[in-house]
């Protein structure tokens, strides 16, 4: 594919994820965290629509949760199999990946307690 025109597909793809993403966010209610993650986890499969991925979340909080879920992978037990929570980032989400995005860059979460 020509560079001008592959340029000209990543701009309509980004300007579609852009649209469908307010439109969402106006026609239906907030979503919870788990979906969110799983939207925003989904959308970070696609390398050409990657930047726009944070658009897909609607509260910071869900962005929060998401870097503390990458930054202690759930392991399971030995003995007991596997008890990690539900709707956590899948193991090929990277916390350098997530720094890169403009959602995590100046992103402040409060400590769990």
């Amino acid at each position: 594919m020509a560079p001008a025109k592959l340029t000209a597909t990543i701009l309509a793809v980004t300007a579609m994820v852009a649209c469908c993403a307010s439109a969402a966010a106006t026609l239906f209610p907030a979503q919870s965290c788990g979906e969110q993650i799983k939207y925003f986890t989904n959308c970070l499969a696609r390398d050409e629509i990657r930047q726009q991925c944070c658009v897909v979340i609607q509260d910071t909080s869900c962005l929060c949760q998401l870097k503390r879920a990458v930054a202690v992978p759930c392991i399971p037990h030995r003995r007991h199999g596997h008890r990690c929570p539900v709707n956590v980032a899948p193991p090929a989400v990277q916390m350098a990946e997530l720094k890169r995005l403009p959602c995590f860059k100046g992103l402040k979460c409060l400590r769990a307690a």
